[in-house]
C-alpha cells in the first residue's frame, strides 16, 4: 500500500517536472524555428532580389542610356546588357545611373526600392574591384595620395597590389600607361613590371622634358592577377579638372566642374583604353583651335560627341588633352583630364543604397563583367526596424 502511494506521488513529480519543462523549452523551440523561418525567407528573398538586379535588363531595355535621362520612364529595374546574352554582364550606363552625384542623372536609392517593390526592407549593393591596388604603405589612392613622384625628367609609380584579405599578390601585370603635357605637345608612354614577392611594383619612366617644362601627369594602371584584370586611374594632385567626361552610349558628353575656366578651351585630342588594355586613338583636331572642338563653357554641357560602334570597343577610361588658358593667364598650355567622371581617382567601385546595416541581414556576392572586366557585385538586404 506503501508503495503505491510513493509510486503515485513519483508519478506526479514526473508529470509536473515534465509539464513545467515543456512550457519552458516549448516557447523557446518555437522561437529559434520561427527566428530560422524567418532568417531562410530574408535569403530568398535577397537572392530573387540580386539575379533581378544582375540578369535583368529592366524596361526600356537600355534605360541607363537615354538622354535625358528621366527616372519616371523606368518600369522596371535591372542592370543587365541587353547586347549580350551572357549572364551577369551588366549595362556601363545602367551601372553609371546609381553612382551618386552624375552629372548627367541618377536614380535615387528610394526609386529603386519602388521599382523592386522591396517595402519594409533595405538594402546595400556594392561593387568593387576583385583584388586591392594601393600605395605601398597600403593607404588609398586619392587625389592627395597619388603613388606617382617626378624627380626632374624621371617619373617615378610605386604601386602594390594585394587580395581583399590583405594578401599580398606577387607575380601581378602592372601595365602604367603616361599621359603628360607640356606647353606645347602631349605624350603617351608606356611601360609594364611585374610584382615582387611583397606584392609591390616599383618603376621609374624617363619623360623627354625637363621637369620645369611638364605642365600635367596621368597614369593608369591596369593590373592583371590570373587573366582577371582592374584598372586605376591616377594623377598629380596640382592638375586641374577643366571637365568631367561622361560617357552615355555612343555619345562623349563634357560638363562643366568647379575649375571649369571662362576663356576659350579646345579639345585637341582624345584617346581611350578599352577592358583588354588596348590604347585607341577617338579623335586628332585638325588645329588646335578646331571649332568643331571648341568647348562652350559657358554652360553645363560643354561639349558633346557621338561615335557609332564605340561601345563595343568596352572602353574603360577616356583621356582628353586640351588647348587652354594657362592658370596665370599667360600664353596657352596643355592640359589632360581622364574619366568617365567616377573613374577620376582609384576604382570604379560605388556603395549604394542604405549604408546601415540592419540586424540579421544576408549578403550574397559574385563576379560581374562590366566593359570587359571583372568585378565583385555584393547585396546586403535586412527588415526595416518595426
Amino acid at each position: 500500500m506503501v508503495n503505491a502511494v510513493y509510486d503515485h506521488i513519483i508519478a506526479i513529480v514526473v508529470i509536473c517536472v515534465m509539464f513545467v519543462g515543456a512550457v519552458v523549452v516549448l516557447p523557446t523551440l518555437s522561437v529559434a524555428n520561427i527566428k530560422a523561418v524567418d532568417q531562410q525567407q530574408l535569403r530568398n528573398i535577397a537572392l530573387n532580389l540580386f539575379n533581378t538586379m544582375l540578369l535583368d535588363t529592366g524596361e526600356p531595355i537600355n534605360w541607363g542610356s537615354i538622354d535625358p535621362f528621366n527616372i519616371s520612364m523606368i518600369t522596371r529595374f535591372g542592370l543587365a546588357s541587353a547586347r549580350d546574352s551572357t549572364l551577369y554582364l551588366l549595362d556601363p550606363n545602367k551601372v553609371q545611373r546609381l553612382i551618386k552625384g552624375n552629372p548627367l542623372g541618377e536614380l535615387p536609392y528610394n526609386a529603386v526600392k519602388e521599382l523592386l517593390g522591396l517595402q519594409g526592407y533595405e538594402f546595400t549593393f556594392k561593387i568593387t574591384p576583385p583584388f586591392n591596388v594601393t600605395n605601398l604603405d597600403g593607404t588609398k589612392i586619392d587625389s592627395m595620395h597619388p603613388p606617382i613622384t617626378l624627380i626632374g625628367s624621371t617619373l617615378r609609380y610605386a604601386v602594390k597590389v594585394s587580395y581583399l584579405d590583405g594578401r599580398p599578390i606577387p607575380n601581378a601585370l602592372v601595365e602604367a600607361t603616361v599621359y603628360y603635357t607640356t606647353k606645347d605637345a602631349f605624350f603617351i608612354l608606356r611601360s609594364s613590371a611585374s610584382t615582387d614577392s611583397l606584392g609591390r611594383c616599383i618603376q621609374n619612366v624617363t619623360l623627354n622634358n625637363q621637369s620645369n617644362d611638364i605642365r600635367s601627369i596621368i597614369v593608369i594602371f591596369r593590373v592583371t592577377v590570373a587573366n582577371v584584370a582592374t584598372m586605376v586611374v591616377t594623377y598629380t594632385s596640382s592638375l586641374v579638372r577643366i571637365a568631367d567626361i561622361n560617357l552615355v552610349g555612343e555619345t562623349i558628353i563634357l560638363t562643366r566642374t568647379k575649375d571649369t575656366p571662362s576663356d576659350n578651351v579646345w579639345i585637341v585630342n582624345a584617346t581611350y583604353i578599352t577592358g583588354n588594355g588596348d590604347l585607341k586613338y577617338l579623335f586628332n583636331a585638325s588645329a588646335k583651335n578646331d571649332k568643331r572642338y571648341q568647348l562652350n563653357t559657358g554652360a553645363k554641357r560643354m561639349w558633346n560627341g557621338t561615335y557609332i560602334g564605340l561601345s563595343y570597343y568596352d572602353p574603360v577610361c577616356f583621356v582628353l588633352n586640351f588647348w587652354a588658358v594657362d592658370s596665370n593667364g599667360k600664353g596657352r598650355s596643355e592640359i589632360v583630364i581622364a574619366g568617365p567622371f567616377q573613374n577620376t581617382m582609384g576604382y570604379a567601385v560605388f556603395d549604394y543604397g542604405n549604408s546601415l546595416l540592419g540586424y540579421g541581414s544576408v549578403r550574397f556576392q559574385r563576379s560581374v563583367i562590366i566593359s570587359g572586366m571583372t568585378y565583385i557585385a555584393e547585396l546586403w538586404l535586412w527588415k526595416e526596424s518595426p
